[in-house]
């Protein structure tokens, strides 16, 4: 089978953006050019793994998992049932961290909770200061992954075992950014079932791990060090009020997603 005629047979299984993952997979960088690819044969274990595709979103798996890989920040990162999917809406605060920590010169920066090492391998490869970047999770099978990923980017990031900030010592950091489970335990279902649990459940309110940051969270930065949070679609107001309530930051900014909701906020220690 030609890839062409895979192409025209299942593209109504997926979205472009999907196919263009895929077939970047199969070293075609763009359905653009598929044309000039028609005569590509299809061998027995390349059509293997695509109809192993097509079955697997069929019955809801995300696309990534089905590839072990996900990109992010113009990144490819290998992803597993162990670590949570990279998502588009973290590039903001990825994006966020990086004009920092080059405004300011940041020389230690904290990527916490950072499952595959997405957050803080980018902010290695693409920040012009040559900062110290750690990367913490508690799942050691994340962190497994993580490693592989440096290796694979030729990141210098160090990679340390941790439950939240158990692993460090006061007045650490310049820097924390951080995507926590923020998901309430009600909510995970769907294409979220196949995501680790550990990694989304944020518990019956969301605010398990949330509230457990912003209270804590100052004792590990610097003099005026920042701190960057993502966070649920419908979760600004509960957690400004949280913020208000700590009076231990001062808010910076609030980021909203490609979707025009609030996703993170940019804070300041105060003192």
């Amino acid at each position: 089978m030609k890839l062409k005629d895979w192409y025209s047979k299942n593209k109504k299984c997926f979205s472009l953006s999907e196919l263009n993952f895929i077939f970047k997979n199969f070293g075609i960088d763009s359905l653009v050019y598929l044309d000039k690819s028609s005569n590509q044969i299809l061998d027995k274990s390349k059509i293997k793994k695509l109809n192993k595709i097509k079955e697997d979103k069929s019955r809801g798996l995300p696309l990534a998992l089905s590839l072990n890989k996900e990109d992010f920040f113009g990144f490819t990162f290998k992803v597993s049932r162990d670590t949570l999917i990279p998502r588009p809406e973290t590039e903001l605060l990825a994006e966020a961290a990086c004009k920092l920590i080059n405004q300011n010169n940041l020389g230690k920066v904290l990527d916490l909770c950072s499952g595959c090492g997405n957050i803080g391998i980018s902010l290695d490869k693409i920040t012009e200061v040559d900062s110290r970047i750690y990367l913490s999770d508690l799942s050691l099978k994340s962190l497994i992954t993580a490693k592989e990923n440096t290796i694979n980017l030729g990141s210098k990031v160090k990679i340390i075992a941790s439950d939240l900030f158990s692993g460090f010592k006061f007045d650490n950091f310049d820097l924390i950014i951080t995507n926590p489970p923020y998901v309430k335990s009600e909510n995970i279902k769907g294409s979220l079932v196949y995501e680790p649990r550990a990694a989304l459940d944020g518990g019956k309110d969301g605010f398990k791990f949330l509230r457990k940051i912003v209270e804590d969270g100052h004792r590990y930065l610097k003099q005026k060090g920042y701190l960057i949070i993502e966070f649920g679609y419908n979760q600004k107001k509960p957690l400004q009020k949280l913020i208000q309530l700590n009076n231990h930051y001062k808010i910076i900014e609030w980021i909203k997603d490609y979707g025009k909701n609030w996703r993170g906020v940019i804070l300041q220690k105060r003192r």
